[in-house]
């Protein structure tokens, strides 16, 4: 990389950085361009550089957070079907736990207010991704719903974040996971089992 490249490289990874402590800080709502841009010291115009709109930022910080769980999927799909997609979700949320409740309510606000669909499409294409790497494995037969079943479980995911928000201290959200796979995974998948 040229001394360009590394300094446009970290002028971004600044950005971002102070993107996510104002978010944390202050919440999604009262973040603007303008903070992020101050803050990291650079002007607001450089911010536009790099992202056309304060929620591709965060949409970045979501990919950053799932990058990990998003690189185990080739591995996932050669698990049996079941104990794949329970790790999956289960991952899932326990990166959303670590990120602790706070963060987790402001993407409930970012989702939930943004006109853009980008979260949802991003998290429902990794899980469809795992599906697709089943099938190709033989643990899955092509003929599974990968739409209806994925949309199924990504709602399932939001519906315990938007809980455990709501309730941090009644709700375990990889508890509650695991508690719906156990009751509803394998008769959901059952039918698809090779």
């Amino acid at each position: 990389m040229t001394k360009r490249e590394i300094a446009t490289a970290a002028t971004r990874e600044k950005l971002i950085n102070t993107a996510e402590n104002i978010l944390q800080k202050n919440g999604y709502e009262k973040m603007s361009v303008a903070d992020i841009a101050k803050t990291s010291g650079v002007a607001k115009g450089t911010f536009y550089n790099y992202f056309e709109k304060k929620e591709d930022i965060i949409f970045e910080l979501n990919k950053r957070h799932m990058d990990d769980l998003s690189d185990q999927i080739d591995d996932l799909a050669k698990e049996p079907a079941e104990n794949s997609i329970r790790l999956y979700l289960t991952n899932f949320l326990q990166i959303v736990v670590n990120s602790k409740v706070n963060m987790a309510r402001q993407w409930v606000r970012f989702v939930a207010s943004s006109s853009n669909q980008d979260k949802w499409q991003y998290d429902n294409k990794l899980l469809q991704k795992l599906f697709k790497g089943l099938i190709t494995n033989q643990k899955l037969k092509p003929s599974i719903p990968i739409d209806d079943i994925s949309l199924l479980l990504i709602t399932e995911v939001y519906g315990i974040i938007f809980s455990w928000c709501i309730s941090p201290t009644t709700i375990d959200p990889v508890t509650s996971m695991n508690k719906f796979c156990d009751i509803q995974l394998n008769s959901l998948l059952e039918p698809y089992f090779i």
